[in-house]
């Protein structure tokens, strides 16, 4: 999810660090939440959900479970291992916003909303490539697009 916001929303959907740890991305703070859990079910009603989400961010939400909620623990791992948020890190590494948001902005299809690969991970159009190929570039060099340059450059997509 906060890939995904950072992408769409250009800012955190949530504040704590994402590490690389082996079988994928882990926010520390709910591993240590649910690790109770082990391999067991968690019961949601256990839990308040004071979360509060704008409209767009539930559509967000809606469109990212749809997609990743029919793979298996084991899928999102493979998933993961082959993407550059994490394989670029060692183990126990902190994956910063800025590398989420420049991976997430090439999972997504401004031309056509929510096209997916064959792993069901929403796909950048052709034409949104070489935009994003310049803002990786801009990632690498530190100077990375602002928020109001990002929204004149994309704002026919958005």
């Amino acid at each position: 999810m906060q890939g995904f916001h950072l992408a769409f929303f250009d800012e955190p959907f949530f504040n704590e660090s994402i590490e690389a740890w082996t079988y994928g991305p882990v926010v520390p703070v709910v591993f240590q939440e649910f690790k109770k859990y082990k391999k067991r079910s968690i019961n949601p009603d256990h839990y308040h959900d004071d979360l509060v989400l704008t409209d767009d961010e539930q559509q967000m939400f809606d469109m990212v479970y749809s997609e990743y909620n029919r793979y298996s623990a084991v899928a999102l791992m493979n998933m993961t291992h082959t993407e550059g948020p994490w394989k670029n890190h060692g183990i126990g590494d902190v994956i910063t916003n800025e590398e989420l948001r420049a991976f997430f902005l090439t999972q997504i299809n401004y031309d056509e909303p929510f096209r997916t690969d064959e792993f069901g991970r929403i796909v950048l159009s052709d034409k949104m490539i070489e935009s994003v190929h310049k803002a990786e570039q801009s990632l690498a060099a530190g100077t990375f697009l602002t928020e109001e340059k990002f929204q004149a450059r994309f704002a026919k997509w958005l």
